[in-house]
C-alpha cells in the first residue's frame, strides 16, 4: 500500500507539472525531474517520512523506475531510423571516441588542480565519460526528432561510448585492485577466476579484463542482434493476439537487459535498445509503438525520471561549490566541443554538429556506477560522491533545454527533410501517440 500511495503522489505530480510547464516550452522530462528533486532528500525527503520509512516502498519504486528506463530505450530503438543509423556508423564511432577522451582527461586534470588526489581525480574523469542515452532519447522523442540524422549519430555514439566507458571502468578497477566490487556477469567472474588461478593473469589484470570485456561485448551483440533477426521476428508472426505479442515483447526487453549485463558486461538499457532497434524492421512495429507508448509514457517512463531526481542530495555538498561548478562546466564543455568537433570533422555541418554535441551532454547510469565504485573502495569521500551525483542530475536537467534550443537554430541542411507541418508517409511515432488527448 505504501508503494501504491507513493506512485499515486509522484506520478500525477510529474504529469500535472509537465502539462503546466508545457505552455512555456519546458519539456516534460524536466518537470518530472524537478518533481523528483523536490521529493528527494534535499527538500521533502519523502522516502524517509514516517509513512514510507522502514518499508520496501522506496526500493520497490526505484526498481519499477528502472524498468521504465528499459521500456524507454526499447521505444527509442523502435523509433530509430535504421538506414540513417547504418550511414551514421563511422561518424557515431568518432563522436563517441572523442566524447570519452575529452571528459576523461579534462575532468581528471581539473579535479586535481582543485585539490583532489590523482586516484579520485581519475575516477571523476571516468565517471564523466559515458552519455546517458535514455535522457537524450527522451528529449529527441519529445522534440519529434527521432528520425533526424542528428538522432542517429547521438544514439549510436551514446551506445558506443557506453561500451568505451566499460574499458575505462576496467582500467580504474585494475588500477585500484578492486576486482571484488562487481562479480556479476561472465567477464568479471572469469577474470577473477583467471587472476586467482593463473600467475600471469594475476600480474596483468588490466589485459585480462579488457580482453574478456571485448570478447563478451562482441558475443552479446552477435547473439542478440542475430538471434532477434532470425527467431524473434518469426515468433511474433505466429502469435495472433495483440496482448500476447505485447507480453512477449516486454518479457524480451527484460531478458535482453539482463543478458546485456550478464553476458555482455554492458548496461541493461543497451540491451533494451538493441531489441527495439531490431524490432524497428518488423511488420508489427506500429503495434509495438502504440502499446508501449501507453505502458511507457503513461506509467513507467515518468517514474524513471522522477527517480533520478529522488537520488539527489545537495546537503552533502557543503561548501564545495567551486569543485561542483568546475566539474559541471567540464562535463558540458568536454562533450559539447569534443563530440561537436568530431561531428564537424565528419562533415555534418556547424549547426548539426552543435546539436550532436548538445545531445551527448547528459550523464547517467555509467557515471553513477563509477561513482559507486569509487565510494565502495574508499577512493571517493562523501563530498566527491555528492559532487558526481549533482553533476549527473544537472547535466540531465540542462540537456533537454540545450537540445531544444539547438534544434530551434535553423540549418541549411534541414531543408532536405520534411518540416513539422509537412506531410509524411511514416507511421505515427510512440511519442506522438502519447500526446493524443482523449
Amino acid at each position: 500500500m505504501q508503494l501504491a500511495l507513493l506512485i499515486a503522489i509522484l506520478l500525477p505530480a510529474g504529469k500535472i507539472l509537465a502539462s503546466l510547464t508545457k505552455r512555456f516550452g519546458i519539456p516534460a522530462i524536466l518537470s518530472e525531474l524537478m518533481v523528483g528533486v523536490a521529493a528527494g532528500p534535499g527538500l521533502l525527503n519523502i522516502l524517509h517520512r514516517p509513512l514510507f520509512s522502514g518499508t520496501a516502498a522506496g526500493d520497490s519504486f526505484l526498481l519499477l523506475a528502472q524498468i521504465g528506463g528499459l521500456v524507454l530505450m526499447f521505444i527509442a530503438g523502435l523509433e530509430t531510423d535504421i538506414e540513417r543509423m547504418r550511414e551514421a556508423g563511422p561518424t557515431a564511432f568518432f563522436v563517441a571516441l572523442l566524447g570519452v577522451i575529452w571528459p576523461f582527461f579534462l575532468g581528471a586534470g581539473v579535479a586535481h588542480l582543485l585539490g583532489v588526489n590523482w586516484n579520485a581525480a581519475w575516477f571523476l574523469g571516468g565517471a564523466l565519460t559515458a552519455t546517458s542515452v535514455s535522457i537524450s532519447a527522451r528529449t529527441l522523442m519529445d522534440a519529434g526528432k527521432m528520425t533526424s540524422p542528428e538522432a542517429s549519430v547521438i544514439l549510436g555514439a551514446a551506445v558506443i561510448d557506453d561500451v568505451m566507458g566499460l574499458f575505462v571502468l576496467a582500467f580504474l578497477a585494475a588500477a585500484c585492485k578492486a576486482n571484488n566490487t562487481n562479480t556479476f556477469g561472465v567477464a568479471p567472474k572469469l577474470s577473477l577466476w583467471l587472476q586467482q588461478n593463473i600467475p600471469w593473469a594475476g600480474h596483468h589484470p588490466l589485459v585480462i579484463q579488457m580482453t574478456l570485456i571485448s570478447i563478451c561485448v562482441a558475443v552479446y551483440f552477435a547473439i542478440g542482434y542475430g538471434g532477434a533477426k532470425r527467431w524473434v521476428i518469426r515468433l511474433f508472426r505466429r502469435i495472433d493476439a495483440n496482448e500476447a505479442v505485447t507480453s512477449c515483447v516486454l518479457a524480451l526487453v527484460l531478458l535482453y537487459a539482463v543478458s546485456a549485463e550478464w553476458l555482455g558486461s554492458i548496461a541493461g538499457i543497451t540491451g533494451a535498445y538493441l531489441l527495439g532497434y531490431v524490432c524497428a524492421e518488423a511488420k508489427l512495429k506500429s503495434l509495438f509503438e502504440r502499446t508501449f507508448a501507453a505502458i511507457g509514457h503513461g506509467l513507467l517512463i515518468p517514474l524513471f525520471f522522477v527517480s533520478i531526481g529522488l537520488s539527489s542530495n545537495f546537503r552533502a555538498l557543503g561548501g564545495h561549490w567551486l569543485l561542483l561548478s568546475a566539474i559541471f562546466i567540464v562535463a558540458v564543455v568536454s562533450k559539447l566541443f569534443g563530440c561537436g568537433m568530431a561531428a564537424l570533422g565528419m562533415g555534418m555541418g556547424t549547426v548539426r554538429s552543435f546539436r550532436v554535441g548538445c545531445g551527448m551532454i547528459s550523464r547517467g547510469e555509467v557515471g553513477l556506477i563509477v561513482t559507486a565504485m569509487g565510494a565502495s573502495t574508499g577512493i571517493f569521500n562523501e563530498t566527491e560522491v555528492a559532487v558526481m551525483v549533482a553533476v549527473v542530475l544537472l547535466t540531465t536537467l540542462v540537456t533537454p533545454l540545450i537540445m531544444r534550443g539547438a534544434f530551434a537554430i535553423h540549418s541549411p541542411l534541414d531543408s532536405e527533410e520534411p518540416g513539422p507541418g509537412e506531410s509524411s508517409d511514416e507511421p505515427m511515432s510512440a511519442s506522438e501517440y502519447s500526446m493524443i488527448e482523449v
